[in-house]
């Protein structure tokens, strides 16, 4: 990590890490017991250039949100974001807003939170007769002992401030070459479904790999049977390369042009293709530090327009919405 961080959010990071991987050397970034390099081909290991315009908002009212760990932002519900608690709560869908207000709780029939790790807005399909979707990733795996994952799919709510019930269709799902931790998702304006793996990946020669990018079709709702993800690509991010680069979360820019991908310490803007969703190689994307917040443990991102201004959310209880821009390329 940067020598320049301040010491409470250097103190912040460290417990979170260490709380979350049990061990020192996962608090590197590093698989246990493991020799690893660095791979070249990461993006510039520099801390990243600073969030401009922060801003922190306290959320209000909201006593059952205990393990915020994802952040989407409606595109019909000015100001309003959908989040969710982690692994070991009830299926609960939340509502706030920009303001730290409370928006509304909804059960979601039909789900179980084995590990819920991201949220996304999307297009809705099949059974759902409204416009708009919210995604929940169960996809979640810090020790590797699930044989499949699931993405649920509802209606968008509306943010009443009322308590209520949702209907989720799901899509079960695993990996084609083995099992992955994912907490960073988003939907493409086609429908399809991206995942980005958050954890190190060796390979054969010891050389930490790029982070690996997942595709679940559209055309995959409504099937009986687990589908498997697609590899459809890699991000010039090396989880594991530098102190806390661990993928926590990612989130599309309303418009489809910018994907926002965000570790616990830093956060990836990245040109993107509007309709696939898909990372365009071609422009280097920009980079802006996040240590500097000092979340106890940041978890989730979303975007509050389409220009570079996010919204960061952090595991713990009362923790804060955090605001901030950053330059999109």
């Amino acid at each position: 990590m940067s020598e320049n961080l301040s010491g409470v959010a250097r103190r912040r990071l460290v417990v979170s890490i260490v709380a979350l991987c049990g061990a020192a050397a996962c608090d590197r970034g590093q698989p246990k017991g493991s020799a690893v390099r660095a791979s070249p081909n990461a993006v510039a290991e520099s801390q990243g250039a600073p969030l401009q315009n922060t801003v922190s908002v306290p959320v209000r009212g909201v006593r059952d949100l205990v393990e915020n760990s994802a952040a989407a932002m409606s595109l019909r519900q000015t100001g309003v974001l959908f989040t969710i608690n982690d692994s070991g709560n009830d299926a609960l869908l939340f509502a706030i807003d920009t303001t730290g207000a409370n928006r509304g709780i909804w059960r979601v029939s039909g789900a179980s939170n084995i590990d819920w790790e991201a949220a996304s807005m999307g297009p809705c399909g099949g059974a759902q007769q409204a416009s708009s979707c919210v995604y929940i990733g169960d996809t979640g795996d810090n020790s590797g002992p699930r044989g499949a994952a699931a993405i649920y799919r509802v209606a968008e709510p509306t943010a009443d401030g009322m308590r209520g019930f949702v209907q989720a269709e799901v899509v079960r799902f695993t990996y084609p070459d083995q099992r992955h931790d994912v907490e960073a998702m988003y939907v493409a304006q086609n429908g399809d479904v991206v995942l980005i793996t958050k954890r190190p990946l060796p390979d054969r020669s010891g050389h930490l790999r790029q982070a690996l990018v997942f595709r679940i079709p559209a055309s995959a709702w409504g099937a009986h049977d687990r589908v498997v993800a697609q590899l459809t690509d890699s991000l010039p991010i090396v989880p594991g390369s530098v102190p806390f680069r661990l993928i926590t979360d990612a989130s599309l820019a309303p418009d489809g042009r910018h994907l926002a991908v965000r570790t616990y310490a830093q956060v990836f803007i990245f040109a993107t293709d509007s309709v696939t969703g898909a990372v365009n190689h071609a422009v280097a994307p920009t980079v802006c530090d996040v240590a500097s917040l000092g979340e106890a443990q940041g978890e989730g991102v979303t975007w509050a327009n389409a220009i570079g201004r996010l919204v960061f959310t952090s595991e713990g209880r009362r923790a804060p919405l955090n605001l901030g821009d950053c330059s999109v390329p």
